[in-house]
């Protein structure tokens, strides 16, 4: 990430696409819904087996974001 306001490369964001929502890049996916599927216990594991098109890249990159460790 190179400012406040700037998506790492694996996440994309677009009006027309999800309503504007961050997704995974590449997949029609919200990022809020990997962090809704963890704060109900859920496993990246579950979460790539669900939901074609996301990589393990993509998620551990989102849970960098979450706890805040992303630099």
């Amino acid at each position: 990430m190179t400012g406040r306001n700037t998506l790492p490369e694996v996440f994309a964001q677009h009006q027309q696409v999800m309503s504007g929502a961050v997704v995974f890049k590449g997949t029609r996916v919200p990022v809020q819904t990997f962090f809704d599927h963890l704060d109900h216990g859920g496993t990246l594991a579950e979460f790539l087996d669900w939901y074609d098109g996301v990589t393990r890249e993509q998620l551990e990159a989102a849970e960098e974001i979450r706890l805040g460790t992303h630099t």
